[in-house]
């Protein structure tokens, strides 16, 4: 487990929730992502939405780095807009940012290109726990992890270690959810709805994403490969609500945040629980 810099599900998750929200999308949405792109090839899609983490380290584009995550307090329930998002550099304000450009009106082929790249991008940072977690320990970068015999540290081995163990080479993954919530396409989103999202993200920091001890069982592993599978499911749906509602024939619609239902709950029995530990001390690494 070499200590690389971290990246939310790396480009093997980044380009399967593009390409799953592809198959969600309508017509319409879908003929205009394909003209923003230039196709719609795995390939293709996979590389823009995996773009943003190419480029924040550059001098150009570090202004970017905060965009792919939100600090949120151990004591807190519930996302702050003031007390999380100053400025409005983080990961829940980002989506709705760039949901916006992708549909402003004269905007050059280059500026839209890389506008569907940050959101299809943020959706799915937004959806790995630990960029919806805590400041003192870095989303898990400062905790120090043992897994098969390799050291790590927590964040690394939910963006990457157990995506190369369980998918390797193989393209092709199960979708934990089968109920027509995630199944069925979305023709409406609420910019307000991704508070509800990183709420949901950050309640799994606390009850899934710090395993019990710092050598991880397999059981653990198990249980975050089926979560990491829930969120890439979820992350894609929600993607493609939102292209739907922007580039499609769908509808954006304005309510309060406060007033946005959640999701309904997932289907009885799959989503697990575990409750987690306190941060250790560890190397730094980039989130």
């Amino acid at each position: 487990m070499s200590p690389l810099p971290t990246s939310a599900w790396g480009p093997d998750g980044h380009r399967i929730i593009g390409v799953d929200a592809m198959h969600l999308l309508d017509d319409t949405a879908r003929a205009t992502v394909v003209e923003i792109l230039g196709g719609e090839s795995s390939k293709i899609i996979g590389e823009a939405c995996f773009w943003p983490d190419t480029v924040r380290e550059t001098s150009i584009w570090e202004w970017s780095a905060p965009l792919h995550y939100v600090n949120i307090p151990r004591s807190a329930v519930h996302f702050d807009r003031e007390r999380d998002c100053a400025a409005g550099l983080c990961v829940t304000d980002a989506i709705v940012k760039y949901a916006n450009e992708l549909n402003r009106p004269g905007l050059g082929a280059e500026q839209r290109w890389q506008a569907f790249a940050f959101l299809c991008h943020f959706v799915g940072d937004l959806h790995q726990p630990l960029h919806t977690g805590y400041l003192d320990d870095r989303g898990g970068n400062y905790v120090e992890i043992e897994y098969r015999g390799e050291v790590g540290n927590l964040h690394q081995f939910w963006d990457r270690v157990v995506i190369r163990d369980r998918l390797g080479a193989n393209p092709r993954w199960e979708r934990p959810y089968s109920g027509p919530a995630w199944m069925e396409r979305e023709e409406k989103w609420n910019p307000g709805s991704v508070q509800c999202w990183t709420d949901e993200s950050h309640a799994l920091v606390a009850s899934s994403a710090y395993p019990g001890e710092a050598t991880i069982s397999e059981c653990f592993a198990d249980q975050t490969w089926l979560i990491i599978r829930q969120q890439w499911q979820k992350a894609a749906h929600r993607l493609a609500g939102i292209l739907n509602a922007t580039v499609g024939n769908g509808e954006v619609i304005t309510v309060e945040a406060l007033e946005v239902p959640c999701d309904p709950e997932p289907d009885p029995g799959i989503a697990p629980v575990r409750r987690g530990g306190q941060a250790e001390s560890g190397s730094r690494l980039v989130r």
